[in-house]
């Protein structure tokens, strides 16, 4: 099939948040993501990776579309985010000394070159924390 033009110059998630604030202090404080902006919209560039965060508020009056999510509700781990990290097992120590909860411990898996942990966001979305192997 032909391309139908050039390609797109970004492609990247935009996470509607329905905890904002949490969401963003999640990625940019406990993570170390860094980011420019605050509500309703902020945006993380780390190497070649992009991706926002939106106020699910803002993102139904804009857009007249309610895609918020439910804080409290698991979301089907039909997408995960990957972050790939230094030291694995020093950013998982980091993050469960701040109290954040795991899904997963590291855990070595040779079949894929990677060590990897697993948690989940504010507003319930998996993200995986792997370092290669």
């Amino acid at each position: 099939m032909e391309p139908s033009g050039p390609p797109p110059k970004f492609f990247g998630p935009i996470l509607v948040a329905a905890r904002f604030d949490q969401t963003l202090a999640f990625y940019r404080d406990a993570l170390g993501l860094p980011f420019e902006g605050e509500a309703p919209y902020a945006r993380c560039t780390a190497g070649p990776s992009r991706f926002g965060i939106v106020e699910a508020g803002f993102w139904a009056k804009v857009h007249g579309s309610d895609m918020q999510v439910h804080p409290g509700t698991l979301l089907p781990p039909s997408t995960i985010l990957a972050l790939e990290v230094e030291d694995l097992d020093a950013r998982v120590e980091r993050l469960l000394m701040r109290g954040v909860p795991f899904l997963t411990m590291p855990a070595t898996h040779p079949e894929v070159g990677r060590r990897n942990a697993f948690l989940r966001d504010p507003d319930g979305r998996t993200v995986e924390l792997a370092t290669r192997v």
